[in-house]
């Protein structure tokens, strides 16, 4: 791993020992901040007060197809014409390159205040901030695409069945063992979509009767299969083992809202590196707080995997943390390893 690369992880983790100067944000900025996002609302208001009173229609006018029920809320509606339009440039900018170090942007114009964009033909070379191509796996080189492509020679791009069926191959079981091996677990299982690996698997190990101790600021993927799981989600302040525990003792002592039994099983979900924020978890004290109260750990190492630690093994092997005190181990390949899917990873009987 580029040793630039590794001393922006190792301030990071020094930042949580205690010293937070990457984590502040200058309060002039952030007045600045909130008072343009205010002069923007209050003048979106203005402009629907102004549609509404005489009855006309501008670029920011809302369309709804009549007799249909509105597909999102009043204010979701609002924020996309009078918030998110004034800004989407900056979004969803189409490349023309593959993902690399530095990439080729697609040059576009808008006439009707970014409704509509249209395409010049002409492109701007800049430098990629905006991508989680980690090693470099997805960069267009001669060798990466010669394995690539020598492989369709023995191999198909689809099975065409589910995996219970006739979809496992010999490939996808040397897959799992390579994985199960890499992050030093018993065995693994992999899907095809990273997204769907959190919010599909977390309703299998967790139900009604479960504890759910979530980070505030996990993925919505995580967010999405928690939900769908039924059981009861505790959010604890980000990165905040003090706040966890707390809440963990309270849970406890409380039991099931309305039965008071004792929960079946608590699990404590986090991330190894949090993409938005760029921030790892304190490991070593969120597995001495799993220990002491029985709980079980999950751990998302969808950005740590491949990108942290001496021999690239995630956050375990970066705060030296044995995977044996982390139950469950999800990764996936769209980050680090250039590819598409997700991963479980953790004992052969799970």
């Amino acid at each position: 791993i580029n040793a630039e690369y590794m001393g922006i992880f190792c301030r990071l983790r020094s930042s949580m020992a205690g010293d937070d100067a990457l984590e502040r944000i200058p309060f002039f900025t952030a007045v600045l901040t909130y008072l343009a996002y205010g002069c923007m609302f209050l003048l979106g208001k203005g402009i629907d007060l102004f549609e509404f009173v005489f009855r006309v229609k501008t670029n920011f006018t809302g369309v709804q197809d009549p007799g249909y029920a509105p597909l999102v809320s009043d204010f979701d509606d609002f924020y996309k014409r009078h918030l998110y339009l004034r800004i989407r440039d900056c979004w969803n900018r189409p490349i023309a390159s593959a993902a690399d170090a530095e990439i080729d942007v697609m040059d576009r114009v808008s006439d009707d205040w970014n409704f509509s964009f249209k395409f010049p033909g002409t492109t701007t070379h800049c430098v990629n901030l905006a991508s989680y191509n980690y090693l470099g796996f997805g960069k267009n080189t001669p060798e990466h695409m010669q394995k690539v492509t020598d492989t369709y020679d023995t191999c198909f791009a689809s099975t065409c069945s589910p995996l219970l069926q006739w979809g496992t191959t010999d490939l996808h079981v040397k897959l799992e063992q390579t994985v199960a091996e890499f992050v030093g677990k018993e065995d693994a299982v992999c899907f095809p979509m990273g997204f769907g690996t959190n919010s599909l698997c977390l309703p299998v190990f967790c139900g009604k009767g479960t504890l759910i101790l979530s980070d505030a600021l996990n993925h919505a993927s995580i967010v999405t299969g928690a939900r769908a799981s039924g059981a009861h989600i505790e959010p604890f302040a980000h990165n905040d083992v003090a706040d966890l525990e707390r809440r963990v003792e309270k849970w406890i002592v409380r039991g099931q809202p309305k039965t008071r039994r004792p929960w079946k099983k608590i699990v404590i979900i986090v991330e190894g590196i949090y993409s938005m924020e760029g921030e790892m978890c304190p490991l070593p004290a969120i597995v001495a707080v799993k220990k002491k109260y029985k709980c079980y750990l999950y751990l998302d190492e969808a950005h740590s995997i491949g990108a942290v630690g001496a021999d690239g093994r995630g956050v375990c092997s970066l705060f030296g943390v044995n995977t044996a005190d982390v139950d469950i181990m999800m990764g996936t390949f769209t980050k680090s390893f250039g590819a598409i899917g997700g991963d479980i990873a953790g004992a052969r009987s799970l």
